[in-house]
């Protein structure tokens, strides 16, 4: 299947079981926490674009609170999230899992989608155990956020995405994802060249794979002006980037597939970092070439 007929599915997908209850859960969750205060809740990410894998995603979604949140009721929303992820933690990893199934997401006031996202700073955002109210914990209000909710978002509550009032600027996107290049993607390469224990050791072929097929999502995005899924992005990297990266992409599909690792990386798992740090800087140099 090519890119271009993944990215087809993609957009014509449904929320899968797993998504849906895990999402309807949280919302449950959140209306005995904050009675009356959610109005709105958008599943966004794979989950919403036909790329979820039980075991590898996450459900992203975006909710939209009808006012301000108290200090109280952020604290009641925190113990909600960090709640889930202790017991996902413990669940998960039983259940052979390899990764806790929990949401992560953001929290915006009504009128905020309206709005660039990057003049929004969210009321509170949850991100694998990490909850926050500062920017920092919401990385996630960001244009990608706002293009996908507008053109694939699921309601669970609220008016559907044809309905929602949603900022979607193209060059802004653009300039986003170049900024992102740059930005977080560099890091990763320096992160991953470093020596010592970090989280690209401590996670090891999550972690990688994550990277190299995520940085090419932004060259997609750059290249094409849509977004897909990190799978879908990994079938366009082995069409868009030289037959010398092929084996490091297949590996990272492997990886997302739940098969085994290649011979290559499996018996020498230091060249696989090696490698991905390699080619995610060359996919930088790629992007900001566009």
């Amino acid at each position: 299947m090519s890119v271009d007929e993944r990215a087809a599915v993609e957009r014509s997908s449904v929320l899968p079981a797993p998504a849906k209850q895990i999402a309807e859960d949280l919302l449950a969750r959140l209306d005995r926490a904050l009675p009356a205060r959610i109005e709105g809740f958008y599943v966004v990410g794979s989950a919403c674009i036909g790329a979820f894998r039980d075991g590898r995603s996450d459900v992203d979604f975006v909710a939209v609170a009808n006012r301000e949140l108290s200090r109280t009721e952020l604290a009641r929303l925190g113990a909600v999230h960090l709640g889930r992820w202790t017991s996902a933690l413990v669940r998960d990893v039983a259940m052979r899992r390899r990764w806790p199934f929990v949401c992560n997401g953001i929290y915006v006031r009504a009128g905020d989608l309206a709005r660039s996202p990057l003049d929004v700073t969210p009321v509170a955002a949850h991100v694998s155990g990490r909850f926050g109210t500062a920017q920092r914990e919401g990385f996630d209000v960001n244009p990608v956020t706002w293009h996908i909710l507008a053109r694939h978002g699921i309601s669970l509550r609220g008016p559907d995405r044809e309905r929602l009032r949603v900022h979607v600027d193209t060059a802004e996107l653009r300039a986003w994802t170049r900024g992102n290049l740059s930005s977080y993607w560099q890091r990763w390469v320096e992160r991953v060249r470093r020596p010592g224990v970090n989280r690209a050791t401590v996670l090891g072929r999550r972690f990688i794979a994550g990277g190299v097929l995520g940085a090419p999502r932004l060259h997609y995005t750059l290249a094409v002006g849509e977004i897909v899924s990190k799978e879908a992005a990994g079938v366009y990297a082995l069409e868009a980037f030289e037959p010398r990266w092929r084996p490091l992409i297949e590996d990272a599909l492997a990886y997302w597939g739940e098969a085994p690792s290649a011979p290559r990386y499996r018996r020498h798992p230091g060249r696989r970092r090696h490698d991905a740090a390699a080619f995610v800087a060359h996919v930088i140099d790629a992007g900001n070439a566009l």
